[in-house]
C-alpha cells in the first residue's frame, strides 16, 4: 500500500514538474537566442557612403612649435577596404590672437638666452588628395553592457603645404585613423598624421616634417545603408 502510494505521488510530481522544466528550458533558450548569433552580418558599411568628417590636431614633434589645427576630410568610400579622399586643415590663429602665432614657451626662452631668433619651420595651412585603405576591423564590449564597433586605418598622398617662411610648397601626408562607430550615421576617431615638405630656412634647407595627432566627428552619407547578399 505504502509503495503505490508512493508510486503514485512520484507521478503526480512528474506530471508538475515536467510542464515547467520545458517552459523554463524554452525561455532559456529564446534568452540565448536573442543574445548571441553565431554568424553576425558586418554592422557598419562603409562601401558606396560619403564619409564628412571635421577634424581637430595638434602638433607635436618639434619643441618650439605648438600648433593647433582645424580641418575636414572629405572620404568616398569606393569599396569597403577603400577610400578616395579630399583633406585640408587651417593652422594660423593670428587673426583671433596674435599671441596665437604657433610657437611654444621655448622658442620666447631660446630668444631670451641667445638673443637670437631662431630658424623654425610653421606651416599655416594644407590641403591635398589621399588614397586610404582599410584592412582591419572588429568590436568591442564596453562594461557587458554595450558593443562598440571599431576600424583601422592607413592613407597616404600629396598635395600643398603653406608655410610662414616659403609660403606654397610641394608636400606629401600620410595617416593612421581608428574609428569608432556610435550610429549607422556618425563615427568618432583618433589619428595620427604627418606632414613632409620642402623647406627653405636661412642656410637650412630640406625636407622637414610635422608629426600631428587628434581626433574626428564623422557624418556619413547617406545616414543608412542596405546589405547585399555577400555582406
Amino acid at each position: 500500500m505504502r509503495r503505490t502510494a508512493c508510486l503514485v505521488l512520484l507521478v503526480m510530481i512528474a506530471a508538475i514538474w515536467t510542464p515547467s522544466l520545458a517552459v523554463a528550458q524554452e525561455t532559456k533558450k529564446k534568452e540565448f537566442n536573442d543574445t548571441i548569433i553565431v554568424i553576425q552580418r558586418k554592422p557598419f558599411l562603409r562601401a558606396g557612403r560619403v564619409e564628412l568628417e571635421p577634424t581637430f590636431h595638434f602638433s607635436f614633434n618639434d619643441s618650439m612649435v605648438m600648433q593647433l589645427s582645424a580641418g575636414l576630410n572629405f572620404n568616398v568610400h569606393v569599396l569597403e577596404w577603400l577610400y578616395v579622399g579630399l583633406t585640408g586643415a587651417w593652422q594660423d590663429w593670428r587673426f583671433v590672437d596674435r599671441e596665437a602665432n604657433g610657437f611654444s614657451g621655448s622658442y620666447e626662452s631660446v630668444i631670451d638666452a641667445t638673443d637670437a631668433i631662431p630658424e623654425v619651420s610653421v606651416v599655416d595651412t594644407y590641403a591635398g588628395a589621399m588614397v586610404g585603405l582599410t584592412p582591419l576591423n572588429g568590436k568591442m564590449a564596453i562594461f557587458n553592457s554595450a558593443v562598440v564597433h571599431w576600424d583601422l586605418s592607413f592613407g597616404l598622398g600629396g598635395g600643398m603645404v603653406y608655410t610662414r617662411a616659403n609660403q606654397f610648397t610641394g608636400g606629401g601626408m600620410f595617416s593612421i585613423q581608428q574609428r569608432w562607430f556610435l550610429t549607422d550615421w556618425f563615427s568618432m576617431s583618433f589619428d595620427f598624421r604627418g606632414l613632409m615638405y620642402y623647406e627653405e630656412l636661412g642656410k637650412t634647407e630640406g625636407l622637414f616634417t610635422q608629426l600631428q595627432a587628434g581626433l574626428g566627428f564623422a557624418f556619413w552619407l547617406p545616414t543608412s545603408f542596405e546589405y547585399a547578399s555577400d555582406q
